[in-house]
């Protein structure tokens, strides 16, 4: 009988389903025409954009403290603008020596350019892709000023290994944000959950100590009014015999 209620209560048991989250996303097609900026796309971009997601998505739903938050997303937001204008400036400067010196920087062919579908899972994402973008033109206009004559071999080396190193840098920068922000988050909920523990304890203990005063005072008021036993009266003597 009581297999059967078990087997009962396990029929009627709803059958739980795992439910993965259904995240929103953009695809956006790009052209990367140097090696340079493919080279970034596919090294950093898609752990860059998981990243971005996570401090977009996830982090603001466990953190409380919108200081913390807001903090977090300054930082990010101060790498990817600083990047930006320092891309931009670089290219400004190309073209301004160009310009001084009437030299003519013609749009180049190249042989294995690229075009790359980006799946931007948050706006911050999109920046990212933005700074890949800016990377490509610049090292455009780098290889444009080594065919004009005014840049050398080796500098037009140099400044392709350095802006990517660069481009690379700002994505292991925001990792790193964002695993700093999560492993603090972490922290301190593990500081609060052996707080309320200590406490737990404390209370037990002081809880535990005023049951037993208060057992102690009860068992001192027993024997305050505990009856004093009499004690038996001595067996009277007989009476010596009175001399006739």
């Amino acid at each position: 009988m009581a297999e059967k209620t078990a087997t009962k209560k396990a029929e009627k048991q709803p059958v739980k389903r795992k439910v993965e989250f259904s995240n929103p996303y953009v695809l956006k097609t790009v052209s990367l025409n140097t090696t340079p900026a493919q080279l970034v796309y596919e090294a950093a971009f898609d752990e860059c954009a998981v990243s971005m997601r996570n401090l977009s998505s996830v982090l603001p739903a466990l953190i409380k403290d919108q200081s913390d938050m807001m903090a977090v997303n300054g930082s990010v937001e101060h790498l990817l603008n600083k990047a930006m204008a320092a891309l931009r400036g670089e290219s400004a400067r190309i073209k301004k020596i160009a310009d001084d010196n009437g030299i003519e920087m013609g749009k180049l062919n190249y042989t294995n350019a690229a075009q790359v579908q980006a799946r931007l899972t948050c706006n911050k994402a999109a920046q990212y892709l933005q700074i890949i973008v800016e990377l490509d033109e610049l090292i455009c206009l780098v290889h444009s000023a080594w065919f004009a004559g005014f840049i050398a071999d080796d500098a037009k080396s140099g400044l392709e290994r350095q802006w990517r190193r660069k481009a690379i840098g700002v994505a292991a920068e925001i990792r790193s944000i964002t695993n700093r922000a999560f492993r603090a988050h972490a922290k301190n909920t593990a500081i609060e959950a052996d707080d309320a523990l200590h406490s737990e304890a404390a209370q037990a203990l002081h809880s535990e100590a005023l049951n037993s005063e208060a057992s102690e005072e009860k068992a001192g008021e027993a024997v305050a009014v505990k009856p004093k036993r009499t004690k038996k009266a001595a067996a009277t003597e007989p009476a010596e015999p009175v001399a006739s």
